[in-house]
């Protein structure tokens, strides 16, 4: 985390909090500058003491922090412990989070998501070992929000990857289930304008479930939709640090296929 400390210190001095910051540190997430979101929302916490509020901001840092870690350990700019330690300390907030607003869906679904990446770096049986709370943590999210594509999304991976019955309840054709719902719910919000950008790697995962069910017809569609994926990021002139990676992760997966 040393890495970060001296940059962080400077744009939390630096940093200035509106009286809605959500829509502000949303759009700098998409545009992957975790450090100002992590930066304004500690500023905010120091003068925030109603709890949605505060639930609000910490699920935000949680994201922020599980961000840093996944890009930093693809870059070879974090090393996996040191990712698994900040993992740690985002999962940390989203616990808060659901201490302050348990009604709230986000704070559920970055447990999950922050519990599933380090358990993913720590290895196969630690993935396997913390997957069913992964899923009821995603689950719990969608109690609450049945339209969070991330929900449907980190669900549709975790039914792919993992064993099937008796070992885990991995399930294929739930994974393809979960897939598609994310991908349909994510252009919905995208046509609308909820979300700013789009999210290649929803598209990629629901091709790799595809390629990997392989019912008729399940690999032509997996084929076309990772060329498509592809070549819309390709058109991209100033691709951010999710999109180069996501551009690799599709390159990488056709070039297994074919």
């Amino acid at each position: 985390m040393s890495r970060f400390t001296v940059l962080a210190l400077f744009l939390l001095s630096t940093a200035t909090v509106s009286a809605e910051p959500f829509e502000d540190l949303d759009r700098l997430h998409e545009e992957d500058r975790q450090q100002q979101v992590l930066a304004r929302i500690e500023a905010e916490l120091q003068t925030t003491t109603a709890h949605a509020r505060r639930a609000e901001l910490l699920w935000r840092k949680a994201r922020a922090q599980l961000t840093l870690a996944d890009y930093g350990t693809w870059s070879g700019e974090i090393p996996d412990r040191e990712a698994i330690e900040l993992l740690r300390i985002a999962e940390s907030y989203a616990d808060e989070a659901i201490q302050l607003n348990p009604d709230a869906p986000n704070p559920y679904f970055w447990k999950a998501a922050t519990m599933g990446l380090r358990g993913q770096l720590r290895g196969v049986l630690n993935s396997l070992f913390m997957a069913s709370d992964v899923r009821d943590y995603a689950e719990a999210t969608l109690q609450r929000h049945p339209q969070h594509p991330e929900a449907h999304y980190l669900l549709g991976q975790l039914y792919r990857e993992l064993p099937r019955r008796p070992l885990s309840f991995g399930n294929r054709d739930r994974a393809v289930q979960y897939g598609r719902r994310a991908v349909e719910l994510h252009e919905r919000e995208y046509r609308q304008g909820v979300v700013g950008v789009r999210y290649f790697d929803l598209y990629t995962q629901l091709a790799d479930s595809l390629w990997r069910r392989n019912n008729r017809g399940d690999r032509d569609e997996a084929v076309a939709m990772l060329r498509s994926n592809i070549a819309d990021l390709e058109a991209l002139r100033s691709p951010t640090t999710r999109e180069r990676k996501d551009l690799q992760s599709a390159r990488e997966l056709l070039a297994a296929w074919i």
